[in-house]
């Protein structure tokens, strides 16, 4: 699995030694630390590892000698393998998107595909998808290579052609057929848009393509990639190609919509290579590490740090990630995540912290908002817990399965996992299992505190059940179950709300009306409750307030302003329509 490969340096017992030797890769036009160690026969016998797969492989001798000095370093091992002719495969897939109009083959999961065909081709040409399709000269190149594209097209049109009922032969024509008028749609924008986005800037140039396509936005976005694309083939680096779309973006805030999408749509394309993510995480000790780090990533939080040595853009791409503006790139960075977890590479250098590494990536992955990634995270936990067990079939996924829930902290994680288990292909297939596990962790005889913990805080409490409903009412569990479950998990929210005198609390009658209300209504907020019966409780609540005369002069008592007054029942009211309270 790609992240296994990110093992160099970060051994915590070479901090502090004084005798390192360091074990260095070529890679393209520069040599990377694969790690350093502390004996010259160790480095020795992972360079010997290391060369077969490597362009070069050195051991630099690294002294510290005496404080205050600076260290000197040796090479006293260097060896550039034997370069080979390279033979560029089309590489498996178990399935294909069919294409139906020419439009379709430039979607993100069109281009995906095309990705994993052409791995191989697309990383020794140091290319991406989207330009092999919006470049007409890259097209015709790939086109020209031995015999890629007619092994690719055979590959997609006998997968599709079972889908469809078309005859393989029938669906490769149309294939080829779609592949020309791509082609020459290319070469016809190519001539089109004379200018460049080095020319005109990022801003100017997108801004030309719209004069010229005088409002129309579906050609606007094909032209904008046109052009992107002519600059993006002469920068042969992949990382260089996500690093040259930021930049040129810049802050997306300033930009429009339609701008955002178009580089997003092509780091998309390039941040789905494994090594463009592995260079993006730096140097990580283990696989575990770097799939947390995969997470900062994605949520938004990557820092990097001296000791990875990532590149700054990485924090610019998570930034991206975390607010939302890349959607397709955030999708394949979590497939790449899901990949790599529901792999058979070890978590840890130490054996002995396997599993402890396994449990904890699963503990972060179940949120109070749910389980980040859903029914594919599932499934993702349940085939990489299989890592640990000798069994394999139906018997090592209903182990693997119990194995998951016995890891996770809390009933009511557990019956999340197994909720969006039940809509993944893992689920689907070990129906049984997962419904004999769900049911008795949500038996009547249970309550919310039995399923969250008694000393969680009512916020984060209700947040956890509102997760679990929605993840029981949108789950493949069959119909009656689901709504037999989702009845008992509305039940108990609506007990306990009961019970613990929830809205007495929140509806203070020595407080005043504004800070009565609004505390209900930031409590019947989606994300807090999400069960009928307990929203129903704390709308009628609030349609009481909002029924007795004069609510709106009553609202706003004790502010001084107009202005102040209008805000506060603006805000209130806008609480109201976001609750669907009206």
């Amino acid at each position: 699995m790609w992240v296994s490969s990110l093992l160099g340096g970060g051994n915590g017992g070479a901090i502090g030694r004084r005798l390192n030797f360091e074990v260095q890769t070529f890679k393209v036009d520069h040599w990377v630390i694969e790690d350093s160690l502390a004996t010259e026969e160790e480095a020795r016998t992972l360079a010997n590892k290391l060369l077969p797969n490597r362009e070069g492989v050195r051991i630099i001798r690294d002294f510290a000698g005496v404080p205050g000095k600076p260290a000197t370093e040796t090479i006293i091992f260097s060896e550039m393998r034997e370069k080979k002719g390279k033979t560029i495969t089309v590489q498996p897939v178990e399935d294909s998107p069919v294409c139906a109009d020419t439009r379709d083959y430039l979607q993100a999961d069109s281009r995906q595909t095309i990705s994993k065909l052409l791995r191989q081709y697309l990383e020794d040409k140091a290319l991406t998808a989207s330009e092999l399709l919006y470049n007409a000269a890259e097209m015709k190149r790939a086109i020209n290579f031995e015999n890629l594209v007619p092994t690719a097209v055979g590959r997609v049109a006998s997968i599709q052609g079972k889908v469809t009922g078309q005859d393989a032969r029938e669906r490769r024509d149309m294939i080829y057929s779609s592949l020309t008028d791509l082609r020459s749609k290319a070469e016809d924008a190519q001539k089109r848009a004379g200018f460049s986005v080095k020319q005109e800037g990022f801003r100017g140039a997108l801004e030309k393509v719209e004069a010229l396509c005088k409002g129309d936005d579906a050609e606007a976005d094909y032209l904008s990639k046109v052009i992107l694309c002519r600059d993006l083939v002469q920068i042969r680096n992949l990382l260089g190609k996500v690093e040259w779309l930021l930049e040129c973006a810049g802050d997306a805030a300033q930009h429009k919509a339609a701008h955002i999408h178009i580089i997003d749509t092509l780091v998309a394309d390039a941040s789905s290579f494994p090594t463009v993510i592995q260079d993006l995480l730096g140097r990580q000790p283990d696989l575990a590490t770097a799939l947390h780090r995969m997470l900062d990533l994605l949520e938004g939080k990557f820092e990097p740090t001296e000791r990875e040595m990532a590149p700054p853009i990485a924090k610019v791409l998570s930034n991206w990630l975390g607010s939302g503006h890349a959607p397709q790139t955030w999708q394949v960075v979590l497939e790449g995540f899901l990949r790599s977890l529901r792999g058979t590479a070890p978590l840890a250098r130490d054996p002995e912290r396997n599993r402890a590494s396994f449990a904890a990536l699963a503990t972060r992955v179940l949120t109070p908002a749910g389980l980040f990634g859903g029914a594919r995270m599932a499934d993702a936990l349940t085939l990489g817990y299989l890592r640990f067990l000798e069994q394999g079939g139906g018997e090592g996924r209903r182990l693997s399965i119990e194995a998951v829930m016995g890891v996770l902290p809390t009933p009511r994680d557990r019956a999340i996992y197994l909720a969006e288990l039940a809509g993944g292909d893992v689920g689907q297939r070990e129906m049984e299992t997962v419904m004999a596990r769900l049911r008795p962790l949500l038996s009547t005889d249970r309550d919310v505190n039995q399923l969250v913990g008694l000393q969680v805080p009512l916020k984060p409490k209700m947040q956890a059940m509102a997760s679990l409903y929605v993840s029981i009412v949108h789950s493949g569990l069959p119909d009656e179950v689901r709504t037999m479950l989702a009845d008992r998990v509305d039940e108990m929210v609506a007990s306990y709300i009961a019970s613990s005198k929830v809205i007495e609390r929140l509806d203070d009658p020595s407080a005043s009306l504004r800070i009565r209300a609004t505390r209900l209504m930031q409590f019947a907020a989606n994300d807090v409750l999400s069960s009928p019966k307990a929203r129903k409780m704390v709308r009628d609540q609030i349609i009481g307030h909002l029924r007795q005369p004069n609510f709106d002069g009553k609202f706003v008592e004790g502010l001084n302003t107009p202005q102040e007054q209008a805000g506060a029942l603006r805000q209130f009211y806008g609480l109201l329509r976001q609750a669907q309270f009206m």
